[in-house]
């Protein structure tokens, strides 16, 4: 997702491929009816545990203390440089709303500082002053900042959750040029292929360094090693990654249907070597091969939800929603999810709802009160979650939870802008529904129908496996 200054221009990362992506789903499906009849599988149904019953075949599910761990959340991706009265009050917001888990930004990449190396960001290279990492010229390398303005505002960040008891996802690299991502390590090395970064040896180089740099960081604030680190939930490889080069699934031009897979395969195993502690996550939207008429079945950009999630350096499976981008209705999302829980079963391994969201319009554009959008989100949000909790889903992070933004002269203090039209604040309907949610997945049937963990207890977040190719799943008493 987008920074303040990309999301002023695009509604989301991506904005070009989804123009395309709209026009292939308008020639497939033109209608809603059509659309949930041919394009997706039949919504799957759970089966029913008998009344008094022990639950059967349970699913796999995260850990955490010797306990299973379900949970709400969210994705924010300005922690890393914004003021800390800004992070303090974006955590306490997820406290109020029982949150357990974020998503945050683990990168922010610029090109040389002395601008011989362009930045890849249409925004600038930095984000108010701050960046992670810069092409230094002399040495032909990228270099770390690890001051003020550079990486001491993630040890901020990892100190202010742990204070606030919270998990939080680390995303190391933006398939998108928003932070930087994969296009400036192109830039450095004078690649133009986007593709480039998942196959050339010196950007795989750049990148598992980049890995190193973070994951055997010291926290300046509270002398902690990250990979030591508690508070940690996962690291991801990278936000939404794709070949994205314009090229067709069965012409691509230098990659294959397997480049991602190879790649995910060398970065989760290079990552388990550095840390042994944390889970590790591919990041990737879920695009399957097979299974429906829509582009989101058609292994898009070389995404192959399954193969990933299968690796095993992979602990868990991640897929994101969007259905006004990717052309497809609130109601086919459904589906979209019941189809990722039963991937999740047959692989035997959790798979978590990372990203999802409807967009909404506001009165004065980013700041007033909601004017459209508002029923069919709540209509949506609601169904989404109850196919999840219902399904046997573990967790679903919603895009994205903002809160007050940094006062400027002679103004009080704000709402942070609702750049991209999928913002939600503590005390709106949306953070009032999802606090709700958060409520219920507490006691989650993914949970709730575990018996007890034979594992020693672990302040890191773990996951149990299960047997593969069970039943996909139950509903839970409430059903």
């Amino acid at each position: 997702m987008l920074d303040a200054a990309g999301a002023a221009t695009v509604a989301r990362s991506g904005a070009a491929a989804t123009r395309r992506e709209l026009a292939r789903a308008r020639a497939w499906c033109v209608a809603g009816a059509l659309l949930a009849a041919a394009c997706v599988k039949a919504p799957i149904r759970p089966v029913q545990a008998p009344d008094g019953a022990p639950p059967k075949n349970q699913g796999p599910t995260f850990e955490l203390d010797g306990a299973p761990f379900c949970f709400a959340g969210a994705n924010n991706y300005y922690p890393i440089y914004k003021p800390r009265p800004v992070v303090d009050d974006l955590f306490a917001a997820a406290r109020a709303l029982d949150f357990r888990v974020l998503r945050v930004w683990g990168m922010l990449d610029r090109g040389s500082l002395d601008g011989s190396v362009p930045n890849a960001d249409p925004g600038g290279g930095d984000k108010e002053g701050v960046y992670f990492q810069d092409w230094d010229t002399a040495k032909q390398a990228p270099a770390y900042n690890d001051g003020p303005n550079g990486l001491e505002r993630l040890d901020y960040v990892l100190a202010k959750a742990a204070d606030a008891k919270l998990k939080v996802i680390v995303v190391l690299v933006n398939n998108w040029r928003e932070f930087g991502g994969v296009d400036q390590y192109l830039m450095w090395y004078g690649r133009a292929a986007h593709h480039e970064f998942f196959t050339a040896p010196e950007l795989r180089r750049a990148y598992e360094q980049w890995l190193a740099h973070v994951i055997l960081r010291k926290n300046q604030l509270n002398g902690r090693v990250y990979r030591d680190d508690p508070t940690v939930f996962a690291w991801e490889l990278a936000n939404e990654p794709r070949m994205n080069d314009g090229s067709a699934f069965d012409r691509p031009n230098g990659w294959d249907a397997q480049t991602l897979t190879r790649w995910a395969d060398e970065m989760s195993a290079y990552v388990k070597t550095l840390d042994p502690n944390h889970l590790v996550a591919v990041g990737d939207e879920g695009f399957l091969n097979g299974g429906g008429e829509h582009w989101a079945y058609a292994a898009k950009d070389g995404v192959d939800h399954r193969a990933l999630t299968a690796l095993r350096g992979v602990d868990f499976g991640t897929f994101h929603l969007y259905p006004e981008q990717w052309g497809v209705t609130a109601e086919w999302g459904s589906a979209w999810i019941s189809e990722h829980l039963r991937v999740a079963r047959e692989l035997g391994k959790p798979t978590l709802f990372e990203e999802y969201g409807m967009t909404v319009d506001r009165a004065g554009g980013t700041t007033g009160d909601i004017t459209r959008g508002a029923a069919e989100r709540e209509r949506a949000y609601r169904s989404w979650n109850e196919t999840l909790l219902r399904g046997g889903g573990n967790g679903a992070l919603a895009w994205m939870l903002a809160g007050m933004d940094e006062p400027s002269a002679g103004k009080p203090v704000a709402r942070y802008p609702d750049y991209d039209h999928y913002a939600f604040y503590r005390d709106d309907a949306t953070g009032r529904l999802l606090g709700e949610l958060a409520q219920r997945f507490r006691a989650a049937p993914a949970c709730v129908n575990q018996p007890p963990s034979n594992a020693p207890a672990s302040p890191f977040v773990r996951v149990r496996r299960s047997e593969t190719h069970v039943a996909f799943g139950w509903f839970g008493t409430d059903g």
